[in-house]
């Protein structure tokens, strides 16, 4: 009796494994589809909303900022700044750098459930995992 329950254990963890690599494959295959709709922003990126006031008249503009100095300077390409200016909302660099942004963070959580599944899955074969 104690080998058929111990072969069933065994296709318990055979199955919830599988499952797990299955679904390890579909998020990546989910990512590279992300990357295939269009360019994405570097890692560590976030888009600033900023204000400039010009003889008493509010204006606000938009900039990508990086936790590194990542973008070729306006007035000097040898040199790299943090910042990267896109202009006004709604302007093409704006939504242009909003969409590369969006493919970023998808990926960027896709890959954080990839690193949990992984360690799931070595869970499951390590033994780690409680009852």
């Amino acid at each position: 009796m104690s080998s058929h329950s111990e072969l069933k254990t065994s296709q318990d963890v055979h199955l919830r494994a599988k499952q797990i690599k299955s679904l390890i494959r579909s998020l990546k295959q989910k990512i590279k589809k992300i990357e295939r709709e269009g360019e994405v922003a570097p890692a560590n990126c976030h888009i600033i909303r900023y204000q400039v006031n010009r003889k008493g008249t509010i204006y606000w503009y938009y900039k990508l900022q990086a936790a590194e100095s990542i973008f070729p300077m306006a007035t000097n390409n040898e040199k790299k700044t943090k910042y990267k200016y896109l202009g006004r909302a709604g302007i093409s660099a704006h939504i242009d750098a909003v969409e590369k942004l969006t493919r970023r963070n998808l990926i960027d959580e896709l890959e954080r459930v990839i690193q949990s599944l992984t360690e799931s899955y070595l869970d499951i074969y390590i033994g780690t995992e409680t009852e």
